[in-house]
């Protein structure tokens, strides 16, 4: 006589259903995760222009004025070093702000800050940028006249709305 021994186990249909539950679950976790990344740069970004703006702030009570700059100072670059976000600007060599750039002069030249903050992604679309006024029309009826008095620092866009960071400030003698 035949003698089966029945042994316990998972049949492969079990199997598969098992093994499809799991990777329905772990797509669903990755793709939050994604999402829980994209909001920690925005973060991120938000945090290291309010940083740059307190920079500024000490530089203005030292020296009564925030730094100039040239064409463009971003954290791709500036003119002199290349900077891909300015349109005017030829040389695109740049991945992060210039030292001869005047707001790496004037903040981390002076010791305000060790280095300025880069993007956490840092390319075309997402970076740092900074715009002062000095000697100029600023717009709006306002002007600066023997300083740079007024300043526009941001991170160019926000991952999660697709928008800009912007702070702006203005400080008279």
């Amino acid at each position: 006589m035949f003698s089966f021994d029945k042994k316990r186990g998972f049949t492969l249909i079990e199997l598969l259903v098992v093994i499809a539950v799991i990777g329905l679950l772990s797509s669903i976790i990755l793709v939050n995760l994604q999402s829980a990344r994209a909001k920690a740069r925005d973060g991120v970004r938000q945090r290291d222009v309010q940083q740059l703006e307190k920079a500024l702030l000490v530089y203005w009570d030292k020296f009564g004025q925030f730094p100039g700059e040239a064409c463009c100072d971003s954290s791709l670059g500036s003119d002199s070093c290349g900077c891909p976000a300015c349109p005017s600007c030829t040389s695109c060599t740049g991945s992060s702000w210039c030292s001869s750039s005047g707001i790496w002069q004037g903040i981390v030249g002076n010791g305000i800050m060790g280095v300025l903050p880069t993007d956490p992604l840092n390319n075309t679309t997402y970076y740092y940028w900074y715009e002062p006024c000095c000697n100029q029309d600023c717009g709006g009826g306002r002007s600066c006249v023997g300083l740079c008095c007024e300043y526009t620092i941001g991170a160019s866009r926000l991952e999660r709305t697709g928008s800009g960071y912007t702070k702006w400030g203005r400080w008279e003698k």
